[in-house]
């Protein structure tokens, strides 16, 4: 196992009274303007990426649910390629008829980690099981129904672990982590959530149950991305906390790997490492027979 994995937590400014409007009769769809917008704070953020050296850049890039309009989606695709990272990103509503998803993009470059240029980008998309409470209303006033994604996404990082993959009001499913707990190092929630204070505490008591990091990459519209990891000390746990509406920003963010492996696996060595211990009644099932997306 490798000793850390980097991950970037982009944090785009999408404005959803502007982005989307009421339409009965259209499909659902992202302004033109406003889509623009926020794709050059993604492209400002990815092209410094492209020619840093490698231990300086990120394995994998985080943009919120939402954050990419249909458009730009190919484009996706070939910046992992371009930068060699993992680009995990929030899609706009896909409409079909009067159904609606909502889905993230997971594109994966050829020779991952960091190799670039060979346009071999292998893809997968993963859903939403749960809109929030606005959402709903939202489609109903558009004359929609929402379609739930049923599945359950793994995503086998190999050395660096596995990534249990959720959107924003998917994270309350407690079937969802009982799945993963003992079979993934780290949990990715990709958000557009303004109930930021309740995701900071739920993140803290996923993190422990489940016994995993958790990264939450939420809209900076409203702000609360944050990065966590059950470390021994108090002051060590969150990597990354970043508060206030409005603000666009990035930040590269160093989850422990090797050492957390071991601590799942062993409980006895979890103050060696530094970690907290396991929690009660927690199981090892890491195995390689694990359905899972590679």
């Amino acid at each position: 196992m490798k000793k850390e994995l980097k991950v970037a937590i982009v944090q785009t400014t999408l404005d959803n009274r502007v982005a989307w409007k009421i339409d009965k009769h259209l499909p659902i769809k992202m302004d033109y303007a406003e889509a623009a917008r926020v794709w050059s704070e993604i492209i400002h953020t990815l092209d410094d990426f492209v020619n840093i050296e490698d231990s300086r850049k990120p394995d994998i890039v985080l943009l919120p649910e939402l954050s990419v309009a249909e458009r730009f989606e190919l484009e996706i695709k070939k910046l992992a390629d371009q930068t060699g990272c993992i680009i995990i990103a929030g899609l706009d509503f896909k409409t079909q008829g009067n159904n609606v998803e909502n889905k993230a993009l997971v594109a994966i470059p050829y020779k991952w980690p960091h190799g670039v240029g060979h346009s071999r980008t292998k893809t997968f998309y993963f859903g939403k099981h749960f809109p929030a409470l606005e959402e709903t209303l939202f489609f109903e006033n558009c004359c929609k129904t929402f379609k739930p994604c049923d599945q359950f996404y793994l995503l086998d990082a190999r050395e660096y672990g596995r990534i249990g993959l959720a959107i924003c009001a998917d994270f309350y499913d407690i079937e969802r982590f009982a799945l993963y707990k003992g079979r993934i190092q780290h949990l990715f929630i990709l958000a557009y959530n303004k109930d930021v204070k309740s995701f900071n505490y739920l993140c803290e008591a996923i993190s422990r149950l489940v016994y995993c990091n958790v990264v939450i990459c939420n809209t900076g519209h409203y702000g609360g991305s944050i990065c966590f990891s059950l470390k021994d000390k108090e002051w060590k746990r969150y990597i990354y906390r970043h508060e206030g509406a409005n603000l666009f920003t990035s930040q590269v963010v160093r989850l422990p790997v090797r050492d957390f492996f071991e601590t799942q696996k062993i409980d006895s060595v979890a103050h060696e490492k530094g970690f907290k211990n396991q929690p009660p009644g927690y199981q090892w099932l890491y195995n390689n027979n694990d359905n899972k997306k590679e």
